[in-house]
This record gives structure tokens, sequence and C-alpha cells, in this order.
């Protein structure tokens, strides 16, 4: 797999340089909450083996199934993968994604979470986790899907001009500005399709809320809602600004006043407007 020093088109805060909140995995956190504990929804094969987990980030998730199946070797690839030394059955790797893969093994099981803002060729990504997987091996994805939402869950369609709030006005800008490098923020309304065209068998799909703020009435996600709430805000103050200004009709001093204008929405009308993701 070719490496490179930052890989161009990439729109994301880089993860060295987003703050300690979130680097000490606060979106780990989160996903645990999401799926009741557990590390994956697809059970790992049985053995040793190896596992690849793409775009590792902090290597948060790398860790915590290295520790949990001690047997099996795991390589965790990222554009700037963590500067720590890893347990022995751990691998960061310089890498990227989105070029061809020369591992020297075949893997029982391919990880991604949250790799939207990196991979700009999906089919071929896609590819490459079924040509480079065991027989009888697993891929599991993990990621958001725009529009961003509200509580009715009606989305806020891309002509309606008359949007009132600024949170949502940011995300329509946002996705924009990603298409113009490449990127596909609705990517995984298409991987099911090409997954079975690329000949996978047993393909399930699960689709997911994270609610922004403690809105919702059930426990368990109002306490995801706060913790989402918090982490987005962090993701919109470090990277709000720098993804936008790649739209070419916004200049620097708009890109300024949308995101504080959608900062303060988000803060101030969470429990009121009732914004989620989905996942």
């Amino acid at each position: 797999m070719a490496t490179q020093d930052f890989a161009e088109g990439y729109v994301m805060t880089r993860s060295d340089k987003v703050p300690a909140l979130t680097k000490s995995d606060l979106q780990h956190k989160i996903w645990l909450l999401t799926l009741d504990g557990h590390l994956t929804t697809a059970s790992l094969p049985n053995g040793a083996g190896h596992v690849l987990d793409i775009g590792t980030g902090t290597g948060a998730w790398a860790l915590a199934i290295a520790k949990q199946f001690p047997a099996k070797q795991i390589i965790a690839t990222d554009l700037t993968p963590p500067s720590i030394s890893p347990p022995s059955n751990v691998t960061f790797v310089k890498a990227n994604a989105d070029d061809d893969w020369a591992f020297g093994q075949r893997f029982s099981f391919i990880h991604g979470r949250m790799l939207a803002s990196g991979i700009h060729n999906w089919p071929r990504l896609l590819e490459q986790c079924f040509s480079n997987l065991e027989p009888g091996g697993r891929v599991e994805l993990l990621d958001i899907c725009h529009p961003f939402q509200v509580e009715n869950n009606v989305a806020t369609s891309e002509s309606d001009s008359h949007i009132s709030s600024d949170f949502l006005r940011w995300g329509q800008v946002a996705e924009k500005c990603w298409a113009l490098v490449g990127l596909d923020y609705r990517a995984t309304t298409k991987h099911m399709a090409r997954f079975r065209d690329l000949g996978f068998v047993d393909v399930y799909e699960t689709v997911l809320r994270w609610p922004l703020g403690a809105w919702p009435a059930e426990e368990k996600e109002k306490k995801l809602g706060e913790l989402t709430l918090r982490n987005f805000i962090t993701f919109l103050t470090a990277a709000g600004k720098n993804i936008i200004k790649q739209h070419p009709c916004i200049t620097d001093q708009e890109a300024n006043k949308l995101v504080t204008a959608a900062l303060k929405d988000l803060r101030e009308n969470n429990l009121t407007k009732k914004f989620s993701l989905t996942m």
C-alpha cells in the first residue's frame, strides 16, 4: 500500500490536530454505547488470523479488539497513525486506503469506521476488501449518512431555500464541499448493492440514530445525545470552517459567520429542534 504525507482532498482536521477530548476517544465511547458495549455488530471468525482496521484514527478500536482477541494480529492503517507503542499483536501502518493495497496476508475480518471523510472511490475500496479477505472472512463498515435530520425524521431538501436552521444549512454547504473533492457522504446507501455485486453473501444493514443533545426520553439515547453533541461541537469548532471554505461561492468571512451561527444553533436549540445524525 502506497503512503504519502497527507492525502489530497482529505477535508477533515488531521487526527494529530484535533483537541484532546476527541483524541481521548470520545467517538469510540459513543460507538461502544451505540453497540451496547460491543466492538462489532458481526462476530469475528474463531481462532488466530489477521484483522485490518482501515482509518484507525487514534487506534482505540484496534487496541480494544487486540485486547479482546489476543491470538489475532491487528493491522491498523491511517494517514496519520497514532505515535504510541502498541501491544505485540497490533501494528500501526501509515497508509492511504484509496491507494492499491499490498499486504502480505489476507484478513479474516476488515473493519472501517467513519471513513466518509477520506474515501474517494468506494467501489474500489470494496473491491480491495473482497480481494484481501480469507474465504469466509467478514467486512464491517460503520459510518454517517447525510443529510442531517430533525426529530420527525424528515430530511431537509437541498432545494429548500427557507431553512430556518443554521446547523442544517451548514450541513448542506458542507456536503456540497465534500462532493467537490470527490467525497460521498451518502455512500452508505449504496453499500448493500455494491457488496452483493462483488459476490459478498449474508449482507445486512442496520440503520441507527445518533441524537444531538439530551432530548430523547429513553435513558440510553439521552446519554448518547449528550456525548454526540459534545463530539460534534468539538468537530465543528475544529474543522467546520475549513470544510466549507472549499465552496467557490463562500468567502472566508462568510465561512466564519456560518460556522458561528451553526454552533449557536446547535448549542441553544438542540432540545427544541431535536437534531440527529443517521448512522
